[in-house]
């Protein structure tokens, strides 16, 4: 728009024009007091960027773009746009143009993006008051709009503030000519600026002189020579819209415009900025008001979350330790209420198997008797002393009821007796006798009769073991094949009294020299060892020690070796167990960089929002390692992209008396669509 401060108009000869341009400027007075939108110019090659602009621009405010500054010169003729957005990209030299334009279009009001490479100098022509805001590529709608909504308003501010001018100017010369007259001059040489700005910048390859800038003191409210007002402090107008947003409760939503991004906006301008400073942690603070209001009201899940938000945001607020150890505490507290609540299902397992032992329905019917509701009650609470003591009557009455079926020839049935006491954990002597009786019985019922078996037997021995059948002295080679049967029956540890290490130490205190014996006792150690890493692997750590433990008794002085290798062994994978299975929640662990995840293409368009679980391991540098997936809704669709970014998280190491240790961790991330 012209000024009429800018120059007087000598020419005569062209009355319309003048008459033309008076009629043009009082329409645009008009527009300006009924309240019309100047339009927005958009300097950009960049289509995104320009629709971004579209999208973001005021409501009423019509956008326009120029791919060059060829199409620039022609808008601003014709156009009149107010506020010009001016992409690095498409310029040479913006400083070079900045100040040319604002130099003849002081009501212009420029913003420039630019890359983050460009911060650095957009800042500092920011500061000094060059352009009126900066925007990063590619441009966040929010902060595109606020930046297009108060360039509008300092436009309009400027336009107010030019029209008085030109109006106290065109009175204070004695009448109207001269103001048409000064609008006709500045509409003539219209072109030749433009045309100068175009060739300025772009044909020089030197910076062209820009007029030398006078640092005054700033005065809120005070006005820049010929009555034009200041242009605001950015700093000041980013410090403002965050108040406005945190006012409105917008803590870290929506982006772009919340508090959070619109305090660190201020504080990327002027990282000294203690208002900034402040302002995000006032936001930290009633993000962990939030949190504690979650721990009142048990949502602890709720809880540990909000915490987690607050400390990517101030790892070093001194409220966090405070929720940290409430968590924890809150954690114990649910603990125990599942205790409690284990107690109460015990309890009424132990009253249900009591019921059952009563009525006879020891073993069946099927998941209708005692023993599996004291196998259950068992694996709730091992250690319950109700649930000992219920179990030992359980097994004394299966041993009777054994007892009794074999004294009644039901030997299947006494076996079955048999079997659920065994494994019930019972090893008393009184169920041994009965197992001894029923191996008798079977023994004697394969053959033609007892005394045939027993003739059969006494053929069988040796002839040189002949005389201690006659006195007193055991078969020894009976005690042989006795280890080996139990060896071949896998009986390598139980049942207590039948076992191959018990036939093994009988067969050791009868004939100590006996040649089989080392053989016997490396076969027996190898097979304990076996059977222990066996066990180790499905981790029952503890049959896992029962059985290395045997196998050191029976074969160190054959397998030290592998006996010691496998003790290590165990050791360590009952503290990988432990810290496997003490899992503790992500916001308990502070971390020193986090990595969003990036939210699936496919998902995004679909509208697909959901969650993933994830356990990991902090190892003792702060890496993160073994990230698996425990839950997911919907399964599948974001594992990766929550697996990508939890690799890439870092924690203080995990220290346990003094010692850094590897920790596991759980983490829920949340997958959401900003509206």
């Amino acid at each position: 728009m012209a000024n009429a401060q800018h120059g007087r108009s000598t020419g005569h000869g062209n009355t319309q024009d003048e008459v033309n341009l008076e009629i043009d400027d009082s329409q645009s007075l008009r527009t300006l007091e009924e309240g019309h939108q100047p339009p927005v110019l958009v300097l950009s090659r960049d289509a995104n960027l320009v629709e971004t602009v579209k999208k973001a621009a005021p409501r009423g405010v019509p956008v326009a773009f120029a791919p060059d500054l060829d199409h620039v010169a022609e808008k601003l003729s014709n156009l009149k746009p107010g506020v010009l957005v001016a992409d690095t990209a498409s310029t040479a030299d913006v400083a070079s143009m900045v100040a040319q334009l604002t130099q003849h279009f002081p009501e212009l009001v420029v913003v420039v993006a630019g890359k983050r490479e460009d911060s650095s100098s957009l800042m500092q022509l920011t500061a000094a008051g060059r352009i009126f805001r900066f925007l990063l590529t590619p441009l966040s709608h929010g902060q595109t709009r606020l930046a297009l909504e108060a360039a509008v308003k300092q436009h309009l501010d400027l336009s107010a503030a030019g029209q008085r001018i030109s109006a106290g100017n065109a009175s204070g010369e004695g009448g109207s000519k001269n103001y048409v007259m000064t609008y006709g001059a500045l509409a003539a040489g219209l072109l030749v600026v433009i045309g100068g700005i175009w060739f300025g910048v772009s044909r020089f390859t030197g910076e062209p002189e820009v007029p030398p800038m006078v640092n005054q003191p700033s005065v809120p409210g005070a006005q820049q020579p010929g009555g034009l007002p200041e242009r605001p402090d950015p700093v000041q107008a980013e410090l403002a819209l965050a108040k406005e947003a945190f006012s409105q409760n917008k803590l870290i939503e929506p982006p772009g415009e919340s508090a959070l991004d619109l305090y660190r906006s201020a504080l990327a301008l002027d990282p000294n900025s203690q208002d900034a400073k402040d302002g995000i942690r006032s936001v930290v603070d009633k993000i962990l008001e939030r949190a504690e209001a979650a721990l009142l009201a048990e949502r602890l899940e709720e809880a540990i979350r909000t915490i987690e938000t607050a400390r990517d945001i101030d790892s070093s607020h001194p409220r966090l330790a405070f929720l940290d150890a409430q968590v924890t505490r809150e954690r114990e507290r649910l603990q125990l209420t599942q205790a409690q609540e284990v107690g109460n299902r015990v309890r009424q397992l132990v009253s249900a198997a009591n019921d059952r032992i009563a009525n006879g329905r020891l073993i069946s019917p099927r998941n209708g008797n005692a023993q599996d509701a004291l196998l259950e009650a068992r694996r709730l609470d091992p250690t319950n002393p109700v649930v000992v003591s219920t179990i030992r009557e359980l097994t004394a009455q299966l041993t009777e009821e054994a007892r009794k079926a074999v004294a009644a020839g039901n030997l299947d049935t006494a076996q079955a007796y048999v079997q659920s006491a065994r494994e019930m954990g019972s090893a008393g002597s009184a169920l041994a006798a009965v197992e001894r009786s029923l191996a008798e019985a079977t023994r004697a019922g394969a053959g033609p009769s007892t005394s045939g078996s027993a003739q059969s037997a006494g053929a069988r021995r040796p002839a040189t073991n002949a005389p201690s059948q006659a006195g007193a002295g055991p078969n020894i080679d009976n005690m042989v094949a006795e280890v080996r049967q139990r060896l071949t029956e896998g009986k390598l540890i139980d049942p207590p009294g039948e076992s191959a290490r018990d036939a093994l130490a009988a067969l050791r205190a009868a004939s100590p020299n006996r040649p089989e014996l080392e053989e016997l006792s490396r076969t027996l150690s190898t097979r304990l060892l076996d059977s222990g890493r066996q066990a180790m692997n499905a981790k029952a750590f503890e049959r896992s020690a029962q059985l290395i433990a045997a196998a050191k008794d029976v074969g160190q002085r054959y397998n030290g070796a592998a006996i010691t290798q496998a003790e290590n062994d165990l050791a360590s994978a009952r503290e990988a167990s432990s810290q496997q299975n003490n899992i503790v929640s992500a916001a308990a662990l502070k971390r020193v960089r986090m990595v969003s995840p990036v939210y699936p293409d496919s998902a995004r368009k679909r509208g697909i929002e959901g969650w993933v679980e994830l356990a990991f391991t902090v190892q003792t540098n702060g890496s993160v390692d073994q990230v698996e997936v425990r839950n997911a809704s919907p399964a599948d669709v974001f594992d990766d992209a929550a697996i990508r970014a939890v690799r890439q998280w870092r924690f203080e190491p995990v220290e346990r008396n003094g010692q850094r240790i590897e920790q596991r961790a759980m983490v829920r991330l949340k997958f959401a669509q900003q509206q």
